[in-house]
């Protein structure tokens, strides 16, 4: 029988809460640095768009204006436009460090034909102001 002290517990608990947490944002990082690299210069940001939603990215873009203006301190354009958009694939396996030859992310470029989307394709625009 293994006895797991109270503290051995809590630090399990602290340990799979904060994995959950890093874990539920590294789609928004990966999606900021893509939409940032595909993007010559100037103030980019990555919009998450839901799958039933009927916005378009060009919409979302145009509506997250002010968000984006409140994290690089007002600087830049009054308005923003889309660009590009991904898709990221979440279903992804969880592979051991020393495994090679297997996928372990996925995403779908768009490029801007994806910014007028309506169906369920990017769950990421990307804007900029």
């Amino acid at each position: 029988m293994v006895l797991i002290t109270l503290k051995s517990f809590l630090l399990l608990a602290i340990f799979v809460a904060f994995t959950k947490v890093i874990n539920g944002h590294y789609a928004d990082h990966i999606a900021q640095a893509s939409c940032a690299a595909s993007f010559s210069g100037g103030f980019v940001s990555a919009i998450r768009r839901d799958c039933g939603s009927k916005k378009t990215c060009a919409t979302i873009c145009r509506e997250g204006i002010s968000s984006m203006r409140a994290i690089y301190g007002n600087q830049g354009s009054s308005t923003a436009t889309c660009f590009n958009a991904f898709h990221f694939y979440y279903g992804h396996p969880n592979l051991h460090p020393k495994t090679r030859g297997r996928a372990f992310m996925a995403m779908y470029r768009y490029g801007s034909r994806g910014c007028l989307a309506t169906y369920c394709g990017p769950n990421f625009c990307c804007c900029r102001a």
